[in-house]
């Protein structure tokens, strides 16, 4: 029994393995494809009266299909666009957010553009609603109007553009449904921004946007202290159904702890992807397509798990004896990830034990098609299991 247990184990490892590679696999076979990062553009602000560059980066896929993407802006564009495009790609192709566009707003003169009020030994500042009104007015309609987008967005920011992003939260805070405050610079103007959080979040109640902050733990005392402080006031004055984080990366400091940042901030906004735990231990048809529609309807068709949470759960309830339930989840992880050939060669496995081999054998058809397409060398696998069920089906006639 322990080495029939070993060896069972040792093939689901070899399958989970095999998923998680997928990706990799199909990389692979586009060797030649270059892998531009962004699109650089310039648009003419009347609001600002001046030019304002933006980087916008498109999601794996967005070329060859025509979902819509929510759409996280990024202030210092040029600064945290490569970390924040790693992040979510790595995110989005293990299911734990969903694919995004990245649209990075190249800095211009951040004391004016980021702070909320004019100081008066500090040229140029107080900006901050000019630049919001940039956003609101001009950004966000372009954006919208030349991408495919959804309608969720996200406003990222650091050190003076965490200032801003707080600000934009306070003064309007229906324009973004999920908010990442980095190593904000809260000391601006005698901490101005936590004074304000003491009357915002007593008088908007329900808030529904995720906040997440994070710093680095070798920050300065003159953004730990005084975001330390901000987060007692949110703490306090914490409502039923807002979900906030707040975390403090070691080893990091001012300038490398944005990746960290970016990294669980995403994780922690888009936290709601991730299967519930009792489809685990106690699966229901129901509730398992009531979340994917969910996710769905909420983030765009492109939502989805990893392809390695669909395998791995579809082949749980295949050794369950679940085979509807079986069905149910390979058929989304199909869909989800059409282009990998044993994704149809375990949903045929699940058709075949439930008694459908008129479906199995139309989906080992699509894993040949699709092996064939991409050379992925088990075309003659699913030939022979084509072959078996047509024998089996003239005998059923």
């Amino acid at each position: 029994m322990a080495v029939a247990k070993q060896i069972w184990l040792a093939a689901w490892t070899a399958v989970v393995l095999c998923v998680a590679s997928s990706s990799a696999t199909l990389a692979s076979a586009q060797t030649h494809t270059a892998i531009p990062l962004a699109t650089r553009i310039d648009l003419h602000s009347e609001i600002l009266d001046e030019d304002r560059t933006i980087e916008v980066a498109l999601p794996e896929g967005y070329e060859q299909g025509d979902d819509r993407y929510p759409v996280l802006y990024l202030l210092d564009g040029l600064q945290n666009l490569r970390h924040g495009a790693g992040s979510a790609e790595v995110l989005a192709r293990t299911g734990q957010i969903p694919p995004v566009i990245i649209v990075g707003i190249e800095s211009g003169n951040r004391m004016h553009d980021f702070t909320p009020s004019s100081v008066g030994d500090v040229p140029y500042s107080g900006g901050a609603g000019q630049f919001l009104r940039f956003i609101d007015s001009e950004l966000i309609p372009y954006v919208e109007a030349h991408y495919r987008t959804h309608r969720y967005r996200v406003l990222e920011g650091h050190s003076l553009g965490g200032v801003f992003t707080a600000y934009s939260l306070m003064e309007r805070p229906e324009l973004f449904d999920a908010y990442i405050v980095m190593s904000p610079a809260f000391w601006w103007n005698n901490e101005e921004m936590t004074g304000k959080a003491k009357a915002f979040f007593a008088r908007h109640r329900p808030l529904r946007a995720p906040l997440f902050f994070g710093i680095g733990a070798e920050d300065g005392d003159g953004m730990k202290r005084e975001l330390d402080r901000f987060i007692d006031v949110l703490r306090q004055r914490s409502q039923d159904g807002l979900r906030w984080a707040h975390y403090v990366f070691e080893d990091e400091g001012h300038m490398s702890a944005p990746l960290l940042t970016t990294y669980h901030g995403l994780k922690f906004v888009f936290a709601d992807m991730r299967l519930p735990k009792q489809l685990w231990s106690a699966y229901d048809d129901s509730q398992f397509r009531a979340h994917e529609a969910r996710i769905v309807e909420k983030y765009g068709r492109a939502a989805r798990q990893s392809g390695e949470t669909y395998v791995t759960l579809g082949l749980k309830l295949m050794k369950d004896k679940d085979h509807q339930g079986a069905i149910t989840v390979l058929e989304r992880n199909a869909d989800a990830y059409p282009a990998y050939p044993p994704n149809y060669a375990w949903l045929a496995e699940a058709y075949e034990a439930n008694g459908q081999r008129a479906k199995a054998l139309q989906s080992y058809r699509d894993a040949l098609g699709r092996s064939h397409a991409m050379h992925y060398g088990q075309e003659e696998e699913y030939t022979a299991q084509i072959a078996r069920l047509e024998g089996l089906l003239r005998n059923d006639r």
